[in-house]
């Protein structure tokens, strides 16, 4: 494996086994939630139900959409591109699960009493899978398509989906941020291995086969 995809796994683990020392509950992060929660209405506390509900479809149903695409357009570009965001997605999401597991930081509501939230959530809280797996299709969607009317709209979500893990108050603003950082991260990361297997897929298919 080459060395500049060696240092970025090496580097994103590092930066993972980093980010636990964010799972500190500080003032700060209950003064934000409390800020937050003082705005929350009937309308608002529907609509971020509804996002975080559909939230895991609509991310896989990009990929999916793009692949069934390119199977009626033939087109193997857009296929590769389903796929990559589809191992992005998974990888975030499994990296996002074994962090909830080894960190197991309550929910702000279930380590503070007085702090009321909407949902009642009882799973570990970092880092934030919702955020998580929004970022990471948002990452892969503008790697796989560079265009501002792609990215834009892209990290806009994927930032409203954050937003409504706070409003919501089933998040700390660090869960958030950490679940930003696996998502993209992730994306990245899939991205760099992937480059390195097409290289090698090309250097065996212009390696020349002595008879």
């Amino acid at each position: 494996m080459q060395l500049p995809v060696r240092s970025g796994i090496f580097s994103f683990l590092l930066l993972l086994s980093g980010m636990a020392t964010m799972a500190q509950v500080n003032n700060w992060e209950y003064d934000m939630l409390r800020s937050v929660a003082r705005h929350r209405s009937t309308a608002g506390n529907h609509f971020h139900k509804d996002l975080s509900k559909i939230n895991g479809g609509l991310c896989l149903a990009v990929p999916a959409s793009l692949f069934v695409a390119s199977l009626i357009n033939k087109d193997r570009s857009m296929k590769e591109n389903a796929l990559y965001i589809t191992e992005s997605i998974v990888v975030s999401s499994i990296i996002t699960w074994g962090m909830k597991e080894a960190v197991s930081r309550p929910r702000p509501a279930n380590n503070d009493p007085t702090f009321t939230a909407v949902l009642d959530l009882k799973s570990n809280s970092f880092p934030s899978g919702h955020t998580s797996e929004a970022f990471s299709m948002a990452t892969a969607v503008s790697i796989a398509y560079p265009r501002w009317y792609v990215i834009a709209p892209a990290f806009a979500y994927a930032s409203l989906t954050g937003y409504s893990r706070l409003y919501l108050g089933v998040h700390y603003p660090s869960d958030v941020l950490a679940g930003a950082i696996v998502g993209s991260g992730s994306a990245w990361l899939c991205y760099k291995i992937n480059q390195w297997i097409r290289q090698r897929q090309k250097k065996k298919k212009q390696a020349v086969v002595p008879e």
